[in-house]
């Protein structure tokens, strides 16, 4: 078990520190002056992961180490409590939050648009942290240092099912429905937005073929054009499946462990003490997903980040290349700036 608890402070650690890292990086060589508000999102979620991790993962451990004594005042016993609690809230609304950010930026964009795409994932995200730690603050109440060990102080019976049930509702089950029900909202949005763009390729084709007789240049227009609507969708597409991914993940992972514990409260002689511990241990794993799920849906930006690669700035020189290429290369260009463009707002 401690070896268990080991190994996901190491992994969570080196996955959510790499991922500042590649973000960081990855700005600096497309010369951004701010994250983006996806980005700014996820370097939340890392903050709350990285404590998960250091106050949730870390004392749970030190504890286990020292049963059934609690080397510590009754102060310490219920703050250590409250803290380790408040990074799995955080998660969870910080996954409302991308949410709710995406919903807002894809199936109301003109709302989007009269307020900065930055001040948006901000305010998320601050509602986010300030929930977390109004919700964790039960904590202080229900534990006290008894008989040397740190444990629960309920009065009745039936208090702690109850508070078992409310908590996994709070922390798992209602995220999950509200994140699910805004990516319906998004997915629908982006089909009927990927359609209709595919749509208006085509129509621009067709007027493109039968202007292309009087000048010459249509076909070099349109061939910017359509790349620049493909990279568009694409992003577009991406950035969703790689939040949807991210909130998919915390729900199946987070499962077994909210399950099992409201099995236990309720009926605690159905589940083996140590089945339970172990099914258990899913949760811990979300902390370690998030950044692995996030590489692996960029990639080149991982790529771009790596110390070897060779410049920062040759995409951008040979961009602006002339010669037999020159048109071409101003079309990419182009296309370029305005896809970097898109990207602060959706990426």
């Amino acid at each position: 078990m401690l070896l268990h608890h080991l190994m996901i402070i190491l992994i969570t650690l080196f996955g959510n520190s790499l991922l500042v890292y590649v973000i960081f990086k990855n700005n600096q060589v497309l010369r951004r002056k701010r994250v983006t508000p996806v980005q700014m999102l996820m370097l939340h979620m890392c903050a709350a992961d990285i404590l998960f991790a250091l106050i949730s993962v870390g004392p749970t451990m030190a504890i286990t180490a020292t049963v059934p004594v609690f080397y510590g005042p009754n102060f310490l016993c219920k703050f250590t409590k409250f803290l380790q609690v408040i990074p799995m809230y955080a998660s969870s609304f910080l996954l409302v939050a991308i949410s709710a950010d995406r919903y807002q930026a894809i199936c109301r964009p003109l709302a989007s648009m009269k307020s900065s795409a930055y001040n948006r994932p901000a305010l998320y995200s601050a509602i986010a942290w300030t929930a977390a730690i109004l919700f964790s603050t039960p904590q202080l109440y229900l534990f006290e240092k008894r008989d040397g060990d740190c444990t629960e102080n309920y009065t009745e019976p039936y208090q702690y099912p109850l508070y078992v049930c409310l908590f996994n509702s709070v922390v798992w089950l209602l995220p999950s429905a509200i994140a699910g029900y805004l990516y319906f909202c998004v997915c629908k949005a982006v089909w009927k937005s990927t359609s209709f763009s595919s749509s208006l390729r085509n129509n621009m084709k067709q007027m493109d073929h039968l202007k292309l007789n009087e000048k010459n240049g249509g076909m070099a227009h349109h061939k910017g054009a359509t790349m620049q609507c493909v990279e568009l969708d694409r992003r577009r597409v991406q950035t969703v499946k790689l939040t949807l991914t991210i909130v998919a993940a915390n729900f199946v992972l987070w499962a077994p462990f909210c399950i099992t514990s409201v099995i236990d409260a309720l009926w605690p002689s159905a589940i083996n003490s140590t089945f339970a511990t172990y099914i258990m241990f899913f949760g811990n794993l979300n902390s370690c997903m998030n950044p692995w799920l996030w590489f692996h849906f960029n990639r080149n930006q991982l790529r771009r980040a790596c110390p070897c690669r060779k410049s920062s700035s040759e995409p951008l020189i040979q961009s602006r290349r002339g010669g037999a290429d020159g048109d071409q290369a101003h079309t990419e260009f182009t296309m370029e700036m305005a896809v970097n463009s898109e990207s602060n707002r959706s990426y």
